[in-house]
Protein backbone atom coordinates (compact mmCIF):
# COMPACT_ATOMS: atom_id res chain seq x y z
CA UNK A 1 0.00 0.00 0.00
CA UNK A 2 3.17 2.46 0.90
CA UNK A 3 4.45 1.86 -2.49
CA UNK A 4 0.86 2.94 -4.14
CA UNK A 5 1.02 5.89 -2.38
CA UNK A 6 4.25 6.94 -3.74
CA UNK A 7 3.02 6.38 -7.11
CA UNK A 8 -0.51 8.31 -6.69
CA UNK A 9 2.14 11.51 -5.47
CA UNK A 10 4.37 11.11 -8.47
CA UNK A 11 1.21 11.02 -11.18
CA UNK A 12 -0.47 13.81 -9.05
CA UNK A 13 2.44 15.91 -9.49
CA UNK A 14 3.10 15.09 -12.72
CA UNK A 15 -0.87 15.87 -13.45
CA UNK A 16 0.23 19.91 -12.29
CA UNK A 17 3.10 20.12 -14.73
CA UNK A 18 2.96 22.57 -17.77
CA UNK A 19 0.50 21.34 -20.33
CA UNK A 20 -1.14 18.47 -18.06
CA UNK A 21 -4.01 19.04 -16.10
CA UNK A 22 -4.16 21.77 -13.22
CA UNK A 23 -1.59 23.55 -10.70
CA UNK A 24 -4.08 23.13 -8.21
CA UNK A 25 -2.62 19.37 -7.67
CA UNK A 26 0.75 20.46 -6.78
CA UNK A 27 -0.14 21.93 -3.77
CA UNK A 28 -1.57 18.70 -2.37
CA UNK A 29 0.22 16.05 -5.11
CA UNK A 30 3.10 15.25 -1.80
CA UNK A 31 0.31 14.74 0.53
CA UNK A 32 0.18 10.95 -0.20
CA UNK A 33 4.34 10.40 0.07
CA UNK A 34 4.08 12.41 3.38
CA UNK A 35 1.81 10.21 4.90
CA UNK A 36 3.57 6.76 4.71
CA UNK A 37 7.04 8.42 6.09
CA UNK A 38 7.80 6.81 8.96
CA UNK A 39 10.58 8.09 11.82
CA UNK A 40 13.22 5.91 12.63
CA UNK A 41 13.02 4.27 8.76
CA UNK A 42 16.00 6.03 6.68
CA UNK A 43 16.40 3.67 4.36
CA UNK A 44 12.75 2.60 3.71
CA UNK A 45 11.72 6.04 3.05
CA UNK A 46 14.84 6.51 0.58
CA UNK A 47 13.51 3.98 -1.70
CA UNK A 48 9.90 5.23 -1.46
CA UNK A 49 11.31 8.96 -2.30
CA UNK A 50 13.44 7.85 -4.90
CA UNK A 51 9.70 5.52 -6.42
CA UNK A 52 7.65 8.95 -5.91
CA UNK A 53 10.02 10.99 -8.38
CA UNK A 54 10.74 8.10 -10.41
CA UNK A 55 6.87 8.25 -11.22
CA UNK A 56 6.71 11.55 -11.93
CA UNK A 57 9.82 11.92 -13.96
CA UNK A 58 8.54 9.10 -16.44
CA UNK A 59 5.41 10.57 -17.05
CA UNK A 60 6.46 14.37 -17.49
CA UNK A 61 8.55 13.31 -19.78
CA UNK A 62 6.61 11.05 -21.35
CA UNK A 63 7.56 12.85 -24.53
CA UNK A 64 11.39 12.13 -24.44
CA UNK A 65 10.48 8.50 -25.42
CA UNK A 66 9.30 9.19 -29.08
CA UNK A 67 12.21 10.57 -29.34
CA UNK A 68 14.60 7.99 -27.99
CA UNK A 69 12.43 5.25 -29.70
CA UNK A 70 11.62 7.27 -32.92
CA UNK A 71 13.52 10.11 -34.19
CA UNK A 72 16.68 9.07 -33.24
CA UNK A 73 17.16 5.90 -34.72
CA UNK A 74 15.27 6.93 -37.72
CA UNK A 75 17.74 10.22 -38.16
CA UNK A 76 21.07 8.74 -36.81
CA UNK A 77 20.50 4.65 -37.19
CA UNK A 78 22.50 4.19 -33.98
CA UNK A 79 20.32 1.91 -32.19
CA UNK A 80 16.88 0.26 -32.19
CA UNK A 81 13.73 1.46 -30.72
CA UNK A 82 14.13 -1.20 -27.77
CA UNK A 83 17.15 0.29 -26.56
CA UNK A 84 15.27 3.91 -26.29
CA UNK A 85 13.07 2.31 -23.69
CA UNK A 86 15.60 0.91 -21.82
CA UNK A 87 17.32 4.60 -22.03
CA UNK A 88 14.41 6.23 -21.37
CA UNK A 89 14.11 4.10 -18.31
CA UNK A 90 17.83 4.24 -16.93
CA UNK A 91 17.70 8.07 -17.41
CA UNK A 92 14.70 8.65 -15.03
CA UNK A 93 16.42 6.60 -12.81
CA UNK A 94 19.68 8.84 -13.22
CA UNK A 95 17.76 12.14 -12.57
CA UNK A 96 15.70 10.71 -9.76
CA UNK A 97 18.85 9.39 -8.11
CA UNK A 98 18.96 12.30 -5.58
CA UNK A 99 15.79 11.89 -4.45
CA UNK A 100 17.33 8.84 -1.99
CA UNK A 101 18.40 11.17 0.10
CA UNK A 102 15.52 13.09 1.00
CA UNK A 103 14.00 10.41 2.22
CA UNK A 104 17.04 9.24 3.88
CA UNK A 105 16.40 12.80 6.14
CA UNK A 106 12.77 12.16 6.50
CA UNK A 107 13.55 9.41 8.41
CA UNK A 108 15.09 11.66 11.21
CA UNK A 109 12.29 14.23 11.19
CA UNK A 110 11.58 15.85 13.96
CA UNK A 111 8.09 15.18 15.81
CA UNK A 112 6.75 18.37 16.42
CA UNK A 113 4.41 19.40 13.50
CA UNK A 114 5.77 23.10 12.82
CA UNK A 115 9.71 21.43 12.89
CA UNK A 116 8.65 18.97 11.01
CA UNK A 117 7.05 21.04 8.42
CA UNK A 118 9.99 23.05 8.14
CA UNK A 119 12.10 19.90 8.31
CA UNK A 120 10.51 18.45 5.03
CA UNK A 121 10.41 21.56 3.21
CA UNK A 122 14.23 22.41 3.61
CA UNK A 123 15.19 18.64 3.10
CA UNK A 124 12.99 18.50 -0.37
CA UNK A 125 14.78 21.75 -1.36
CA UNK A 126 18.11 20.62 -0.80
CA UNK A 127 17.64 17.89 -2.98
CA UNK A 128 15.97 19.97 -5.62
CA UNK A 129 18.94 21.65 -5.77
CA UNK A 130 21.41 18.93 -6.23
CA UNK A 131 19.75 17.05 -9.23
CA UNK A 132 20.92 20.36 -11.15
CA UNK A 133 24.28 19.93 -10.46
CA UNK A 134 27.21 18.76 -11.95
CA UNK A 135 27.79 17.47 -15.60
CA UNK A 136 24.02 15.56 -15.61
CA UNK A 137 22.14 18.24 -13.62
CA UNK A 138 18.87 18.99 -14.83
CA UNK A 139 16.05 21.32 -13.10
CA UNK A 140 12.94 20.22 -14.94
CA UNK A 141 9.96 18.90 -13.34
CA UNK A 142 10.66 20.96 -10.23
CA UNK A 143 7.37 21.65 -8.55
CA UNK A 144 7.57 25.30 -9.11
CA UNK A 145 7.18 24.43 -12.48
CA UNK A 146 3.09 24.13 -12.25
CA UNK A 147 2.77 27.54 -10.95
CA UNK A 148 4.66 29.31 -14.21
CA UNK A 149 1.00 31.40 -14.71
CA UNK A 150 0.28 32.33 -11.29
CA UNK A 151 2.23 35.21 -11.80
CA UNK A 152 1.41 36.77 -8.22
CA UNK A 153 3.09 33.78 -6.81
CA UNK A 154 6.24 33.73 -8.76
CA UNK A 155 7.53 37.66 -8.35
CA UNK A 156 9.12 35.75 -5.11
CA UNK A 157 11.62 34.12 -7.91
CA UNK A 158 13.26 37.98 -7.97
CA UNK A 159 14.33 37.13 -4.31
CA UNK A 160 14.64 33.34 -4.05
CA UNK A 161 15.01 32.31 -7.40
CA UNK A 162 12.39 29.33 -7.97
CA UNK A 163 13.54 26.94 -4.70
CA UNK A 164 11.85 29.88 -2.70
CA UNK A 165 8.68 28.69 -4.57
CA UNK A 166 9.81 25.07 -4.08
CA UNK A 167 10.27 25.49 -0.95
CA UNK A 168 6.66 27.18 -0.61
CA UNK A 169 5.41 24.07 -2.26
CA UNK A 170 6.20 21.92 0.22
CA UNK A 171 5.33 23.70 3.30
CA UNK A 172 1.80 23.71 2.18
CA UNK A 173 1.68 20.18 1.16
CA UNK A 174 3.19 19.54 4.76
CA UNK A 175 0.23 21.35 6.71
CA UNK A 176 -2.18 19.93 4.10
CA UNK A 177 -0.78 16.46 5.00
CA UNK A 178 -0.51 17.25 9.14
CA UNK A 179 -4.39 18.86 8.71
CA UNK A 180 -5.92 15.38 7.15
CA UNK A 181 -4.10 13.27 9.65
CA UNK A 182 -6.16 15.48 12.12
CA UNK A 183 -9.30 15.54 10.22
CA UNK A 184 -8.90 19.26 9.99
CA UNK A 185 -10.20 19.69 6.64
CA UNK A 186 -11.82 23.45 7.03
CA UNK A 187 -7.78 24.18 7.49
CA UNK A 188 -7.01 22.68 4.80
CA UNK A 189 -9.69 25.15 2.39
CA UNK A 190 -8.11 28.02 4.49
CA UNK A 191 -4.84 27.32 3.14
CA UNK A 192 -5.60 26.82 -0.35
CA UNK A 193 -7.73 29.76 -0.63
CA UNK A 194 -4.69 31.79 1.39
CA UNK A 195 -2.36 30.93 -1.53
CA UNK A 196 -4.34 31.57 -4.19
CA UNK A 197 -6.04 34.87 -2.96
CA UNK A 198 -2.40 36.09 -1.87
CA UNK A 199 -1.66 35.48 -5.36
CA UNK A 200 -4.14 37.37 -7.23
CA UNK A 201 -3.78 40.48 -4.59
CA UNK A 202 0.40 40.60 -6.03
CA UNK A 203 -0.97 40.07 -9.78
CA UNK A 204 -3.06 43.06 -9.01
CA UNK A 205 -0.54 45.31 -8.07
CA UNK A 206 2.13 44.65 -10.74
CA UNK A 207 2.74 47.34 -13.13
CA UNK A 208 0.68 47.28 -16.28
CA UNK A 209 2.98 45.70 -19.46
CA UNK A 210 4.12 48.80 -21.37
CA UNK A 211 4.41 49.24 -24.83
CA UNK A 212 7.40 51.64 -24.77
CA UNK A 213 9.86 49.20 -26.61
CA UNK A 214 13.09 50.36 -27.56
CA UNK A 215 13.42 48.22 -30.61
CA UNK A 216 12.42 45.11 -32.22
CA UNK A 217 13.23 41.71 -33.28
CA UNK A 218 12.40 39.96 -36.18
CA UNK A 219 11.81 35.95 -35.41
CA UNK A 220 11.79 33.34 -37.47
CA UNK A 221 10.19 30.31 -36.63
CA UNK A 222 10.77 27.98 -40.39
CA UNK A 223 8.43 24.84 -38.33
CA UNK A 224 11.07 22.49 -39.82
CA UNK A 225 10.50 18.99 -38.15
CA UNK A 226 13.87 17.67 -36.80
CA UNK A 227 13.45 14.16 -38.88
CA UNK A 228 12.89 16.13 -41.74
CA UNK A 229 15.49 19.06 -41.46
CA UNK A 230 19.09 16.30 -40.73
CA UNK A 231 18.60 15.65 -44.40
CA UNK A 232 17.79 19.10 -45.66
CA UNK A 233 20.51 20.73 -47.36
CA UNK A 234 22.21 24.16 -46.32
CA UNK A 235 21.00 25.68 -49.77
CA UNK A 236 17.26 24.91 -48.97
CA UNK A 237 17.76 26.15 -45.43
CA UNK A 238 18.79 29.56 -46.91
CA UNK A 239 15.83 29.44 -49.49
CA UNK A 240 13.92 29.18 -46.45
CA UNK A 241 15.17 32.02 -44.29
CA UNK A 242 14.88 34.37 -47.81
CA UNK A 243 11.37 33.62 -48.16
CA UNK A 244 10.41 34.25 -44.75
CA UNK A 245 12.24 37.55 -43.95
CA UNK A 246 10.89 40.34 -45.70
CA UNK A 247 13.39 42.37 -48.23
CA UNK A 248 12.82 45.76 -47.11
CA UNK A 249 13.67 44.35 -42.70
CA UNK A 250 16.38 46.65 -41.12
CA UNK A 251 15.78 45.03 -37.66
CA UNK A 252 17.58 42.30 -36.01
CA UNK A 253 17.08 38.65 -37.75
CA UNK A 254 16.91 36.13 -34.80
CA UNK A 255 16.89 32.21 -35.84
CA UNK A 256 16.77 28.87 -33.84
CA UNK A 257 19.44 26.80 -32.76
CA UNK A 258 21.35 25.02 -35.42
CA UNK A 259 19.29 26.66 -38.84
CA UNK A 260 22.18 24.96 -40.99
CA UNK A 261 23.01 21.94 -39.19
CA UNK A 262 27.28 22.72 -40.74
CA UNK A 263 29.54 25.65 -40.96
CA UNK A 264 28.57 27.42 -43.98
CA UNK A 265 31.14 30.47 -43.30
CA UNK A 266 33.32 29.62 -46.00
CA UNK A 267 30.35 28.22 -48.49
CA UNK A 268 28.28 29.61 -51.21
CA UNK A 269 25.43 29.98 -48.33
CA UNK A 270 27.96 31.75 -46.41
CA UNK A 271 28.36 34.14 -49.32
CA UNK A 272 24.97 34.56 -49.79
CA UNK A 273 24.12 35.43 -46.02
CA UNK A 274 26.91 37.91 -46.29
CA UNK A 275 25.25 39.62 -48.48
CA UNK A 276 22.35 39.79 -46.66
CA UNK A 277 23.94 40.80 -43.87
CA UNK A 278 24.44 44.36 -45.45
CA UNK A 279 21.02 45.57 -45.32
CA UNK A 280 19.76 43.84 -41.72
CA UNK A 281 22.09 41.99 -38.87
CA UNK A 282 21.08 38.47 -38.14
CA UNK A 283 21.80 36.15 -35.08
CA UNK A 284 22.30 32.36 -37.05
CA UNK A 285 23.22 29.57 -35.56
CA UNK A 286 24.88 26.91 -36.63
CA UNK A 287 28.27 24.19 -35.32
CA UNK A 288 31.50 25.64 -36.34
CA UNK A 289 34.82 24.95 -34.39
CA UNK A 290 33.97 22.14 -32.49
CA UNK A 291 30.80 23.77 -30.69
CA UNK A 292 27.65 24.60 -30.79
CA UNK A 293 27.77 28.30 -31.68
CA UNK A 294 25.51 31.52 -32.58
CA UNK A 295 27.31 34.21 -35.25
CA UNK A 296 26.50 37.76 -35.30
CA UNK A 297 26.06 38.35 -39.21
CA UNK A 298 26.63 41.76 -39.85
CA UNK A 299 27.90 44.51 -42.53
CA UNK A 300 29.62 40.56 -44.65
CA UNK A 301 31.41 39.84 -41.67
CA UNK A 302 30.63 36.59 -38.99
CA UNK A 303 31.21 37.20 -35.87
CA UNK A 304 30.70 34.29 -33.33
CA UNK A 305 29.27 35.73 -30.18
CA UNK A 306 28.64 32.92 -27.96
CA UNK A 307 29.21 29.31 -27.63
CA UNK A 308 27.36 27.15 -25.59
CA UNK A 309 28.31 26.67 -21.98
CA UNK A 310 25.86 23.82 -20.55
CA UNK A 311 25.95 21.41 -22.77
CA UNK A 312 23.27 18.70 -22.93
CA UNK A 313 24.55 15.24 -21.73
CA UNK A 314 24.16 12.38 -23.63
CA UNK A 315 23.95 14.07 -26.68
CA UNK A 316 25.82 17.16 -27.18
CA UNK A 317 29.21 15.56 -24.18
CA UNK A 318 29.33 12.35 -22.42
CA UNK A 319 29.92 12.96 -19.01
CA UNK A 320 31.70 10.76 -16.94
CA UNK A 321 32.82 8.22 -20.02
CA UNK A 322 34.67 5.89 -17.60
CA UNK A 323 30.82 5.10 -16.05
CA UNK A 324 28.14 6.05 -19.15
CA UNK A 325 30.67 5.41 -22.30
CA UNK A 326 28.12 2.88 -23.15
CA UNK A 327 25.82 5.59 -23.59
CA UNK A 328 27.66 7.39 -26.52
CA UNK A 329 24.83 6.05 -29.22
CA UNK A 330 22.96 8.63 -28.23
CA UNK A 331 25.40 11.33 -29.96
CA UNK A 332 23.67 14.23 -32.28
CA UNK A 333 25.88 15.26 -34.78
CA UNK A 334 28.80 15.37 -32.88
CA UNK A 335 30.03 16.08 -29.00
CA UNK A 336 30.91 19.46 -28.56
CA UNK A 337 33.53 21.93 -26.50
CA UNK A 338 31.60 23.85 -24.68
CA UNK A 339 32.18 27.76 -24.23
CA UNK A 340 33.94 29.17 -21.91
CA UNK A 341 32.43 33.24 -21.76
CA UNK A 342 28.86 34.44 -20.84
CA UNK A 343 29.27 36.95 -23.79
CA UNK A 344 26.70 40.62 -23.88
CA UNK A 345 25.93 41.48 -27.34
CA UNK A 346 26.27 45.44 -27.96
CA UNK A 347 24.55 46.58 -30.83
CA UNK A 348 23.41 49.66 -32.23
CA UNK A 349 19.94 50.80 -31.58
CA UNK A 350 19.35 47.40 -29.18
CA UNK A 351 19.64 46.93 -25.18
CA UNK A 352 23.21 44.90 -24.29
CA UNK A 353 21.09 41.26 -25.02
CA UNK A 354 22.77 38.05 -24.66
CA UNK A 355 21.76 34.77 -26.02
CA UNK A 356 21.49 31.23 -24.78
CA UNK A 357 20.96 28.28 -26.45
CA UNK A 358 18.28 25.05 -26.58
CA UNK A 359 17.71 23.65 -22.51
CA UNK A 360 20.32 26.78 -21.24
CA UNK A 361 17.06 28.47 -20.33
CA UNK A 362 16.17 25.11 -17.39
CA UNK A 363 19.43 26.66 -15.26
CA UNK A 364 18.75 29.60 -13.40
CA UNK A 365 22.92 30.51 -13.12
CA UNK A 366 23.09 30.22 -17.13
CA UNK A 367 20.64 33.34 -17.09
CA UNK A 368 22.05 35.46 -13.83
CA UNK A 369 25.92 35.00 -15.45
CA UNK A 370 24.64 37.03 -18.19
CA UNK A 371 22.73 39.81 -16.35
CA UNK A 372 25.89 40.21 -14.12
CA UNK A 373 27.65 41.19 -16.92
CA UNK A 374 25.76 43.40 -18.36
CA UNK A 375 22.75 41.98 -20.34
CA UNK A 376 19.55 44.22 -20.12
CA UNK A 377 17.89 41.42 -22.74
CA UNK A 378 17.42 37.97 -22.71
CA UNK A 379 17.37 35.47 -25.64
CA UNK A 380 17.20 31.49 -26.00
CA UNK A 381 17.23 29.99 -29.66
CA UNK A 382 16.43 26.84 -29.52
CA UNK A 383 15.40 23.67 -31.96
CA UNK A 384 12.75 21.73 -30.00
CA UNK A 385 11.76 20.42 -33.62
CA UNK A 386 12.26 16.71 -32.22
CA UNK A 387 9.01 16.66 -29.90
CA UNK A 388 6.20 15.31 -31.22
CA UNK A 389 3.95 16.68 -28.29
CA UNK A 390 3.22 20.27 -27.29
CA UNK A 391 3.66 19.42 -23.53
CA UNK A 392 7.51 19.45 -24.29
CA UNK A 393 7.58 22.46 -25.64
CA UNK A 394 5.31 24.12 -23.21
CA UNK A 395 7.47 22.64 -20.40
CA UNK A 396 10.46 24.06 -22.32
CA UNK A 397 9.08 27.53 -22.72
CA UNK A 398 7.68 28.21 -19.45
CA UNK A 399 11.58 28.36 -17.90
CA UNK A 400 11.67 31.62 -19.72
CA UNK A 401 8.63 32.78 -17.18
CA UNK A 402 10.86 32.26 -14.26
CA UNK A 403 14.24 33.54 -15.90
CA UNK A 404 12.53 36.23 -16.24
CA UNK A 405 11.13 37.28 -13.22
CA UNK A 406 14.39 35.83 -11.22
CA UNK A 407 16.08 38.60 -13.33
CA UNK A 408 13.92 41.10 -13.89
CA UNK A 409 14.08 40.61 -18.12
CA UNK A 410 12.48 40.62 -20.97
CA UNK A 411 13.01 36.81 -22.47
CA UNK A 412 12.63 35.95 -25.93
CA UNK A 413 12.66 32.57 -27.03
CA UNK A 414 12.88 31.66 -30.71
CA UNK A 415 12.12 27.89 -31.78
CA UNK A 416 12.05 26.09 -34.65
CA UNK A 417 8.81 24.04 -34.55
CA UNK A 418 7.51 26.54 -31.59
CA UNK A 419 6.94 27.61 -28.74
CA UNK A 420 8.37 30.90 -30.15
CA UNK A 421 7.24 33.59 -27.98
CA UNK A 422 8.40 36.82 -25.59
CA UNK A 423 7.53 36.88 -21.66
CA UNK A 424 7.92 40.20 -19.67
CA UNK A 425 9.92 40.84 -16.41
CA UNK A 426 7.04 39.77 -14.17
CA UNK A 427 6.80 36.54 -16.23
CA UNK A 428 3.56 37.36 -18.06
CA UNK A 429 3.37 35.98 -21.46
CA UNK A 430 3.13 38.46 -23.92
CA UNK A 431 2.98 37.27 -27.49
CA UNK A 432 3.12 34.03 -28.44
CA UNK A 433 3.60 32.88 -32.42
CA UNK A 434 1.19 30.06 -33.83
CA UNK A 435 2.15 26.70 -34.25
CA UNK A 436 3.52 26.53 -37.92
CA UNK A 437 5.80 28.05 -40.30
CA UNK A 438 6.49 32.40 -39.23
CA UNK A 439 8.50 35.15 -39.09
CA UNK A 440 7.38 37.63 -36.81
CA UNK A 441 8.22 41.46 -34.94
CA UNK A 442 8.58 41.15 -31.41
CA UNK A 443 8.70 44.68 -29.56
CA UNK A 444 11.56 44.67 -26.76
CA UNK A 445 12.82 46.57 -24.22
CA UNK A 446 15.85 46.90 -21.96
CA UNK A 447 15.81 46.35 -17.83
CA UNK A 448 18.68 47.45 -15.98
CA UNK A 449 17.42 46.40 -12.63
CA UNK A 450 19.25 43.94 -10.38
CA UNK A 451 17.25 41.41 -8.36
CA UNK A 452 18.37 40.01 -5.13
CA UNK A 453 18.17 36.61 -6.98
CA UNK A 454 20.56 38.14 -9.81
CA UNK A 455 23.38 39.69 -7.28
CA UNK A 456 23.11 36.55 -4.61
CA UNK A 457 21.38 33.33 -6.82
CA UNK A 458 21.11 30.10 -5.10
CA UNK A 459 21.55 31.14 -1.22
CA UNK A 460 18.26 29.52 -0.28
CA UNK A 461 19.68 26.33 -0.27
CA UNK A 462 22.23 27.40 1.88
CA UNK A 463 19.08 28.11 4.64
CA UNK A 464 17.88 24.82 3.38
CA UNK A 465 21.17 23.13 4.97
CA UNK A 466 20.59 25.38 8.38
CA UNK A 467 17.10 24.89 8.86
CA UNK A 468 17.02 20.81 9.55
CA UNK A 469 20.02 20.91 11.42
CA UNK A 470 17.95 23.34 14.04
CA UNK A 471 14.71 21.78 13.78
CA UNK A 472 16.71 18.38 15.17
CA UNK A 473 18.42 20.09 17.68
CA UNK A 474 15.49 21.98 18.83
CA UNK A 475 12.90 19.11 18.68
CA UNK A 476 15.42 17.15 20.66
CA UNK A 477 15.52 19.83 23.22
CA UNK A 478 12.15 19.59 23.66
CA UNK A 479 11.81 15.93 23.87
CA UNK A 480 13.96 16.25 26.65
CA UNK A 481 11.98 19.14 28.14
CA UNK A 482 8.82 16.45 27.89
CA UNK A 483 10.21 13.84 29.77
CA UNK A 484 12.02 15.92 32.21
CA UNK A 485 9.02 16.99 33.54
Amino acid sequence: MDFLFCLLSGFLTALSMPGFVADLFVWFSLVPLLSVMKRGRPFRNAVLTFLYFYTHTLITYFWVLPVLTENLPAVFGRFPPWVGVVTYLLMGGIVSFPFLGFGFMMGFAPENAILKTLYTASSYTIFEYLRGVGELGFTGGRLSDALFNRVGLIQICSITGTLGLVFLVVVVNALIAEFFRRKRFSAIVVVLCTVYVVDSLVARFLPLPTSTAHTKLLVVQQNVPSSVMYPVPSEKMLKILKEMVPEDNKTLVVTPEAFFLEDVRYTRVGEKLLEMSREMPMLIAFPAEGKNAVFLVKDGNFDLVYSKVKLFPFVEKLPYPTIFGVFSFLRGLEYYEPGEKFSVINLEGLPPFSVQICFESYFPEVSRAFVRNGSELLIVVTNDGWFHHRVALLNHFVQCVFRAVENRRLFVQVANTGITGVVDEYGRILRVIPPGRWADTFEVKGVRVRTFYSKYGDYVVYIAVFVPLFCLVTGKKRRKGVEGR
